[in-house]
């Protein structure tokens, strides 16, 4: 979990020999937001950085067991550590030593009694490019991820719908033969059997809907506009819920696109069923020269967009993301009593 969950701005590690120093740096990061803990000498320092993660690292150079310049050196060599910000902040102010700090992958250097406006700036601007850098690779592991999902979804879907379904199409036909023959025999096993058709039916109804829900066919063969169509028409019917769609069956736009286009609609619908208590869904697809525009809205109980986002609403991270990826624009407008419309703008 990120410090800025918890209310708080980073983990800051204070490595210094000296008490004086430790408290006075840790007492004013306390006092600025960020959670801190301290070390006397780089040995446990490498420790504590080994044991949990810390968004900075401010490090004295002059200390006994194991120095800042040691440690930097161990640091550097380590592929999990050696991307986290180091400010070293040193009563060694020669050029000599700011420079060999610097080529040994410290982030920034400060001298000693430091400055602690400068202090806040560094710590800040050395934090933000490392949270920038681990978005990026968060957000490109999240492709990754998401890609495998699909391909294991169209696989999985495509044995079940090939296979499966079939099978159990043709057990059901077998079996309602074999029940009327029974019937004009007034066998006693005819109702048996009728039940076990029954049962076969519903069963292909399950695994056709489950089929839908990993990977609709109509996406592949037909394209986004009738696949939509399809899952909508499902929606309403089976929820009770008044749905429109507004879409062209144009072109078909590049696959991965649609893929993410459909999987957008689907968990806002599926937010909309889960939290939403709306009447009426609103879908609109529209293709325009340079990039194509969709929209959700619903009629529902809406929710303040600007307060914290929780875990209820990581189904708008997902979507976020998803649009994020092929560079595109996503919004949510909503208010409490009023609804809430997705919007999502992606280039062609």
């Amino acid at each position: 979990m990120k410090p800025e969950m918890n209310g708080l701005k980073g983990r800051i590690l204070i490595v210094d020999d000296e008490d004086l120093n430790r408290i006075l740096l840790s007492t004013n990061l306390q006092e600025s937001g960020y959670a801190v803990e301290t070390a006397e000498d780089g040995q446990r320092a490498l420790q504590m950085l080994r044991g949990r993660p810390f968004d900075a690292v401010l490090l004295d150079l002059i200390m006994p067991r194991m120095d800042g310049y040691e440690m930097l050196a161990e640091m550097k060599q380590d592929a999990a550590l050696r991307r986290t910000p180091v400010i070293v902040i040193s009563s060694m102010d020669e050029m000599d030593s700011i420079v060999r700090c610097i080529e040994m992958g410290a982030t920034d250097y400060l001298p000693k009694p430091f400055d602690p406006r400068l202090l806040h700036a560094r710590i800040r601007g050395s934090m933000a490019g490392v949270q920038e850098e681990r978005l990026a690779h968060l957000r490109e592991r999240f492709a990754q991820v998401t890609s495998a999902q699909e391909e294991e979804r169209q696989r999985i879907a495509r044995e079940l719908h090939d296979g499966l379904v079939p099978v159990l199409a043709s057990l059901n036909l077998r079996l309602h033969t074999i029940e009327k023959q029974l019937e004009r025999e007034e066998h006693p096993l005819a109702r048996e059997v009728k039940e076990l058709a029954e049962h076969a039916q519903s069963s292909s109804r399950d695994i056709r809907r489950l089929v839908h829900n990993l990977r609709p066919v109509a996406l592949d063969e037909l394209g986004l506009v009738p696949a939509l169509r399809e899952h909508l028409s499902s929606c309403g019917r089976e929820h009770n819920l008044v749905v429109e769609l507004v879409a062209d069956d144009g072109e078909r736009l590049p696959a991965p696109t649609e893929t993410a286009l459909f999987r957008i609609v689907q968990e806002a619908v599926n937010n909309v069923l889960r939290h939403a208590h709306a009447k009426r869904v609103a879908v609109s697809l529209v293709r325009k020269k340079d990039h194509v525009e969709l929209r959700v809205s619903d009629d529902g109980q809406g929710f303040d967009a600007n307060l914290p986002r929780t875990g209820k609403h990581l189904g708008l991270w997902s979507m976020r993301e998803r649009v994020e990826q092929l560079g595109g624009q996503f919004d949510v407008h909503s208010a409490p009593g009023k609804g809430t419309t997705v919007t999502v703008l992606i280039p062609l």
